[in-house]
C-alpha cells in the first residue's frame, strides 16, 4: 500500500555533468539559448548532420521536462522550433479488482524524492548530468543523455539505379524513477530525420499484496492459487506545440479515410475499395478517440516547406488501451488553449486550479489557435509468469512525426536529392552534382547542369528573452513570411561524368559472365557507393568507402551485354561524388568459348590467353618427365 504525502509543488532544475557533448556547426544559429544555457541545455549533432537542441529541467512531481526543442536537418542552416514544452503530466494506475487507483504523477511524484541515481549501466555510451541539490535530496546524477543507434534508416533499389542504403541513429534522453515496487524509465528519442518518440517503460517488481481471483487477475508460480491483479497504465503526456516558432498561429486538422462504396482493381483478392482521405479543421477544445483511419495535426498554416507545404507534425497513437471507465481517462488525444495554470492531466496542482482536469480545461469550448495536447497512451498489464522479480520492462508511448517539415527526407542522399514529385518515378539514374568536372576545355561538351532547386527554409532566430524555466505560455513571435514554392529541378537523360575523383578497371576487354574489378578514389569516408553498368543501367553492387576514401568492387559482367563500349557509374551516396569508369566488352571466339568464363576474350587477347595455357600445359609435362627420372635413377 503506498503511503499518500501532500507536498509544496516544486521544480529542480537540471544541471551538472562532465561528458561533452558535440555543438551545433554554430551556436549564433540557436533559438534554444534564449530560454537556457550551461548544463541545463542540450545541443547536439548526430551522425547524419542533423541537429536536435532543447532546454532540460526535472520537476518534481512531473519530472523530465524538455522545452524549446528545435530540430535541424542535415542540409538545413538554422534550427526550426518543434515544441514549446513537453513532459508527462499524469501517470494514472486503477486495478481490475475495482479496490485501488493510484495517480503516481499527482500524489507520489515522478520527480523529486522519487528520482533514481543512474549507473554506469543505466547510461553505458553517453553523459549523465545531474540535477540541483536541494535541502531534502542530495546531487543525483539523474539524465542520460546519449546518441543510439536506430536501426535501419532507408534501403531503395529500384529502376537499376544501385542500391542506397544507410542506418540511422537518436538522441536518447531519459531518467529513472521508483515509486514503490515499480520503477519507470521515462525516454524521449530525437530521430535524425525530424521525428519524436516518446515513451514510458515499467519495470521493477510485481507488489508482494494486491492479489485476486481467477476473473480480475492472472495465475502466477505453480498451479492455479495465486492469481495477481491484473492492472491499467495509462500514461498521460502535456504536448505545447511551436512549430516554427509559432504564436496564435497553429491549428488542429484531422484526417479522417473512408470507403465511398466503390472499388478499384478487380485483383487476386477481390475488389479493392476506393478510399477517399478528407482533412477537416477541429476548431474546437474537446477530447478524441483515434479511429482505425483517423489521425490528427498540428500545423503552422504561415510555415511553408520550398515545396509549397504547410509544415506540421501529427501524433500517431501506438497504441490504443484509453480506460475509458471515468472521465479522467476516456479519451486518446485532447486539445486545449494553453494556460499557465492547465498543467496535469487530473488532479491539478496548480493553487489556483486546483483538482481540476482535462475535463474542466474544455468545458468552456474556447477557439483552438495554439493547441496544447494531452496524450493518453493506456496499456492494460494482464500479469505473466515471467514478470516476476525483476519484471522485464513494458513500454507504452506515442510519436510526433514530421509532416511536409521538409521538402524531402532530411537526410536524402546525394543520388536521389534531385528527385521531387513526379519525376522520383521516372528517373532511374544517380543525379548530378554540381562538382566541375576535373580538366574542362573551352569546347568540352558537358552534361547538363540540373536547375538548381529551392533550399531549405527554416525559422528566423527569435529576438525575445524568455526566463531560464520556460513557461508553459508561448514566448516567441510569428515566423517569417512563407517561402517561395519549388523552382522544378531537370531530370538527366545521361549517366552523370566523372567529376574530381579517379578511377580504374582490373580487365579490359572482357567477355560477358567474367568478373570485373573496379577502383576509385576521392570519396568521403565510410559513405556508401553505389554501383551502376551502362549502357543499359544495371546495379551491379555497393560497397563502403576507406577511410582514405578508396573503393573497390568486384561484379560479373552479365551474360548477354553486347560487345563494344560500356561503363561503370559509382555514386557516394552522401557526397554525391561520381566516377565514371569505362571498359571494353568483347565476344569470345567460338571455339575457344570455354575460355570466356575465366576473363580472357576474343582477338588477341584470347589468343595469348590460349598460347600461355598450351605452354604451361608444356612445361608441366616436361617438369612431370624429369621428376620421375630423377626417381628412377635413386631408386636403383
Amino acid at each position: 500500500m503506498r503511503i499518500v504525502k501532500l507536498a509544496l509543488i516544486g521544480v529542480l532544475i537540471a544541471t551538472g555533468g562532465t561528458l561533452a557533448i558535440a555543438q551545433p556547426a554554430s551556436a549564433a544559429q540557436s533559438v534554444t539559448e534564449a530560454s537556457c544555457t550551461g548544463k541545463s541545455l542540450v545541443q547536439e549533432t548526430l551522425k547524419n548532420s542533423s541537429g536536435w537542441e532543447m532546454c532540460w529541467r526535472v520537476d518534481t512531481y512531473r519530472g523530465l521536462i524538455l522545452d524549446k526543442v528545435a530540430f535541424t536537418p542535415p542540409k538545413g542552416d538554422r534550427p526550426m522550433m518543434v515544441l514549446d514544452s513537453i513532459g508527462l503530466s499524469q501517470l494514472n494506475v486503477p486495478y481490475d479488482d475495482g479496490q485501488t487507483e493510484y495517480n503516481d504523477v499527482t500524489s507520489y511524484q515522478v520527480g523529486g524524492r522519487r528520482l533514481q541515481a543512474l549507473t554506469e549501466v543505466d547510461c553505458p555510451t553517453g553523459e549523465v548530468r545531474t540535477a540541483f541539490a536541494t535541502e531534502e535530496l542530495p546531487d543525483l546524477p539523474t539524465l542520460c543523455i546519449s546518441e543510439d543507434d536506430s536501426g535501419l534508416a532507408y534501403r531503395s533499389n529500384v529502376s537499376n539505379s544501385g542500391l542506397y542504403v544507410k542506418q540511422g541513429t537518436d538522441l536518447v534522453l531519459h531518467i529513472m524513477t521508483r515509486i514503490s515496487w515499480y520503477e519507470y524509465q521515462t525516454e524521449y528519442r530525437f530521430h535524425d530525420d525530424g521525428e519524436i518518440s516518446v515513451r514510458i517503460g515499467a519495470t521493477g517488481d510485481l507488489a508482494p499484496s494486491g492479489f485476486s481471483d481467477a476473473a480480475t487477475g492472472w495465475p502466477i508460480g505453480e498451479g492455479e492459487t495465486d492469481y495477481a491483479t491484473s492492472h491499467y497504465h495509462s500514461a498521460f503526456w502535456r504536448v505545447d506545440f511551436g512549430l516554427d516558432n509559432a504564436s496564435n498561429t497553429q491549428l488542429v486538422e484531422k484526417f479522417d479515410t473512408e470507403p465511398t462504396g466503390e472499388y478499384g482493381t478487380d485483383t487476386d483478392t477481390g475488389h479493392t475499395a476506393v478510399l477517399e482521405t478528407a482533412v477537416t479543421p477541429v476548431e474546437k477544445e474537446g477530447k478524441v478517440i483515434v479511429d482505425k483511419r483517423e489521425g490528427y495535426r498540428v500545423v503552422n498554416p504561415n510555415s511553408i516547406n520550398p515545396d509549397g507545404h504547410e509544415r506540421s507534425y501529427e501524433i500517431i497513437m501506438e497504441r490504443d488501451q484509453a480506460y475509458a471507465l471515468n472521465p479522467e481517462t476516456d479519451y486518446d488525444i485532447a486539445f486545449t488553449q494553453p494556460k499557465s495554470n492547465e498543467i496535469h492531466a487530473s488532479y491539478n496542482l496548480a493553487p489556483d486550479n486546483a483538482g481540476k482536469g482535462v475535463t474542466d480545461y474544455i468545458a468552456d469550448n474556447e477557439d483552438l489557435n495554439d493547441p496544447v495536447a494531452y496524450v493518453n497512451v493506456g496499456f492494460h498489464h494482464i500479469v505473466r509468469d515471467e514478470d516476476q522479480s525483476p519484471m522485464p520492462i513494458h513500454w507504452q508511448g506515442f510519436t510526433l512525426y514530421p509532416r511536409d517539415v521538409t521538402k524531402q527526407a532530411p537526410d536524402v542522399p546525394a543520388g536521389r536529392a534531385c528527385l521531387n514529385g513526379e519525376n522520383s518515378r521516372l528517373n532511374s539514374r544517380p543525379c548530378p552534382t554540381d562538382t566541375p568536372t576535373p580538366t574542362p576545355t573551352p569546347t568540352e561538351t558537358t552534361s547538363p547542369t540540373p536547375t538548381p532547386t529551392a533550399t531549405e527554409t527554416t525559422m528566423p532566430t527569435p529576438t525575445d528573452s524568455s526566463s531560464p524555466t520556460p513557461s508553459t505560455d508561448p514566448t516567441t513571435g510569428p515566423s517569417a513570411d512563407p517561402s517561395t514554392g519549388p523552382t522544378p529541378s531537370s531530370s538527366p537523360t545521361t549517366p552523370p561524368v566523372a567529376r574530381a575523383a579517379a578511377g580504374s578497371v582490373t580487365t579490359s576487354p572482357i567477355a560477358p559472365g567474367s568478373v570485373q574489378g573496379v577502383s576509385a578514389s576521392g570519396f568521403t569516408p565510410g559513405e556508401t557507393v553505389s554501383a551502376t553498368m551502362y549502357s543499359e543501367p544495371v546495379a551491379v553492387g555497393t560497397t563502403t568507402a576507406s577511410g582514405a576514401g578508396d573503393v573497390g568492387l568486384s561484379f560479373a559482367v552479365p551474360g548477354g551485354t553486347s560487345a563494344g563500349s560500356h561503363k561503370v557509374v559509382l555514386v557516394g551516396q552522401d557526397s554525391g561524388t561520381t566516377v565514371e569508369i569505362p571498359f571494353e566488352v568483347v565476344q569470345p571466339a567460338a571455339a575457344f568459348g570455354f575460355l570466356s568464363s575465366t576473363g580472357f576474350g576474343a582477338g588477341p587477347f584470347a589468343f595469348g590467353g590460349i598460347a600461355l595455357l598450351v605452354l604451361g600445359a608444356g612445361l608441366a609435362v616436361l617438369a612431370w618427365t624429369q621428376r620421375r627420372r630423377s626417381h628412377t635413377a635413386l631408386s636403383v
